[in-house]
Parts: structure tokens; C-alpha cells; sequence
């Protein structure tokens, strides 16, 4: 195993020197660096991080606590841009995918407390509140898809309200006055948000809101709830007076749209335009025609909390970090939308 030592003897240096490089020392001149570096890749020489631990108080390790994020496709991207802001600092993720599990996640604290960590991400599958009171935790920790509702904790989330609204403006700005909505199970946070958004569109469009045109197209309790939406967009669209547009919860509802049209003959979006949310690739490219979607940005939440976790950390800032970061939907348009009127 190729040791510092190693790595200063073929440069020429001492191995103090070859240390402070290692650590990122930037009073090192650039010509040095650049040589130790290139040894060190010759070599494959990699730093006892562990050593490095044991004599500081913390680590460049980030500790990323998930329910099931690590482990859902549409959401993995917040472990993604994570991992991304992470690599940009040399600091490295420690994760640990809770399932829920209230007895697993207090074994990840005691994980992440023994590794020293020099902050932990608290991230979730739904954007809802979380009670932390009982954790006894001292680094810094950011909330990301989350919140507290004592707003004690600093919580990067998805802007779902403004989401809802870009839908709905969307629609009504090509022309449409019949809108329906398949929704998302009514028990979290999102549905309530984005509904707040398609009305505020809604009114100011000039539209009136009708609650017969909305529709769950989940129910039962949450995170084992039924998909539902195929049958609740067949009553919707076989309706005489039937929506020309419908909103869907997200992507996975979209498709079950899609079917709902087919099965009664009606053509996406000659006779019906439909728009998702989330913009799941696997589902907006595979549809045909290609589906119009308002994105979740969930790359984006897991970078600006690594941001987040890192202003923290330095203290230096002249303002106190804001409790609160609302990220932005955006809508991705494809070809499932058409103007009419």
C-alpha cells in the first residue's frame, strides 16, 4: 500500500509538505502542488481519511439522512446534486436510507456522530414537516423537502404552490377554460400547495374553480396509498360537458390520463391536453406524444443545501441564513399541450 511517505520520497519533498497538498493548504505553490498531485495519481496513493479524523474534531465527511429518497427513482437526484455540490468541496457522503424506520434512524445518528461528521442533510420522498426535538445532534444540520414547523432549522423546498400556478397558467394562457384535476393523495403537503396555485391562476384567468373537476388520483394513507387516477379521469372525461385540459399530481397520474383518453377514443392533444408534474423522464420521454411537465428541482435542493450546510459551517456571512429557500418548479414543454380557441 503506497503511503505519504511513499509519494514524498518520489517527488522529492518532505512529507510534510506532501501532507499540506493532500489537505488542500493554500499557501502551497501551484508548481508543488501540481507535482505532488501528478505523484499522486501515478502512485494511487489514497489518504488514510480515518487517521485524518481521529486528529480533528470533525471530518470532511456530510452525513445525507433520507426516508426513502436513496431508494425512489424520482427523487434520487437529490442524492445526486448532493453528491455533485460535495465533490466541488473534497468532502465525501455518508448516507444512510431510513425507510421510515424511527428506530434505524437513531442508529444513523449515533453512525454519523462516531464519523464526526461536519453536517448532516435531513431529506424526505414528500415535501412535509419534520420533528426533530429529540435528536441530539450538535453539527450543522439542513432540512431539505422539509421543513420544521417551529422554524428552527434551515429547509430548502421545492416551490410547489408556484408549480401548481405554472400549470395552470400554462393551460389557460393556450386557450382553456375546462380544466380538470387528478390530484395527488389529498393527505400531503404538495396537493394543498399546488391547488392554492392552480386557483390563483384560475382567478386570475377569470376562471371559476369547480370542485367536481377535481379529482384524487391517489387515496389511502401516504406512502401506501392506491394509484387511483385511471378510473377517476375515465368519470371526469366521460363527463358531456368534459375538460379539454387536464392537471395531473404528477407524471405517474399523467400516464394513467393517457390511458383514460385512449380507452374513450380521444387524441392527446387534439382532444385533450394534458400536463404533468415531477418530469420523470423514464415517463415524459416514453409517452407518446411526449409529455409537457413542470419539473421537481430536486438536484437543485440537495446542491443549495450543501451550500446551505457550508455557510453554516464558515459562520462568515453578515445576514443569518435564511430559514426558509423556496426553489424554483420550472416547466419543461414538450408536446402534450395544444392552443385552442
Amino acid at each position: 500500500m503506497v503511503t505519504l511517505k511513499d509519494v514524498a520520497k518520489a517527488v522529492g519533498l518532505s512529507p510534510k509538505t506532501v501532507s499540506r497538498v493532500v489537505n488542500d493548504d493554500p499557501a502551497v505553490q501551484a508548481a508543488t502542488r501540481e507535482l505532488v498531485q501528478d505523484a499522486i495519481r501515478r502512485l494511487n496513493y489514497v489518504p488514510d481519511y480515518a487517521a485524518r479524523m481521529m486528529r480533528t474534531t470533525t471530518s470532511s465527511v456530510v452525513g445525507l439522512m433520507t426516508d426513502v429518497v436513496a431508494t425512489t427513482p424520482y427523487s434520487v437526484d437529490l442524492v445526486r446534486g448532493t453528491q455533485s455540490a460535495l465533490r466541488e468541496r473534497a468532502q465525501t457522503m455518508l448516507i444512510g436510507n431510513t425507510e421510515g424506520d424511527a428506530a434505524t434512524e437513531r442508529e444513523y445518528w449515533n453512525v454519523f456522530q462516531a464519523h464526526k461528521v461536519a453536517g448532516v442533510i435531513y431529506a424526505t420522498v414528500h415535501h412535509r414537516p419534520v420533528d426533530l426535538t429529540g435528536t441530539d445532534f450538535e453539527r450543522p444540520l439542513v432540512l431539505a423537502n422539509c421543513y420544521s414547523p417551529r422554524r428552527d432549522r434551515p429547509s430548502i423546498v421545492p416551490d410547489d404552490e408556484g408549480g401548481g400556478y405554472t400549470q395552470a397558467r400554462y393551460l389557460i394562457e393556450r386557450g382553456h377554460r375546462r380544466i380538470g384535476i387528478v390530484s395527488l393523495n389529498p393527505a400531503i403537503r404538495a396537493t394543498a400547495l399546488r391547488g392554492a396555485g392552480h386557483r390563483a391562476a384560475f382567478a386570475e384567468g377569470g376562471l371559476s374553480f369547480d370542485p367536481a373537476f377535481e379529482v384524487p388520483g391517489f387515496v389511502g394513507p401516504v406512502m401506501s396509498e392506491a394509484l387511483v387516477a385511471y378510473d377517476a379521469a375515465l368519470r371526469l372525461l366521460s363527463a358531456t360537458d368534459r375538460p379539454t385540459a387536464m392537471i395531473c399530481g404528477n407524471d405517474r397520474v399523467a400516464m394513467q390520463v393517457y390511458a383514460a383518453a385512449a380507452t374513450l377514443g380521444l387524441a392527446v392533444p387534439d382532444d385533450l391536453s394534458i400536463i404533468g408534474f415531477d418530469d420523470m423522464s423514464i415517463i415524459t420521454e416514453t409517452l407518446h406524444p411526449r409529455l409537457t411537465s413542470v419539473a421537481l428541482p430536486y438536484f437543485d435542493i440537495g446542491r443549495i443545501a450543501v451550500e446551505t450546510l457550508a455557510a453554516i459551517a464558515r459562520n462568515t456571512e453578515n445576514a443569518a441564513t435564511p430559514l426558509s429557500q423556496l426553489v424554483p418548479c420550472p416547466l419543461i414543454e414538450r408536446q402534450s399541450c395544444r392552443a385552442i380557441g
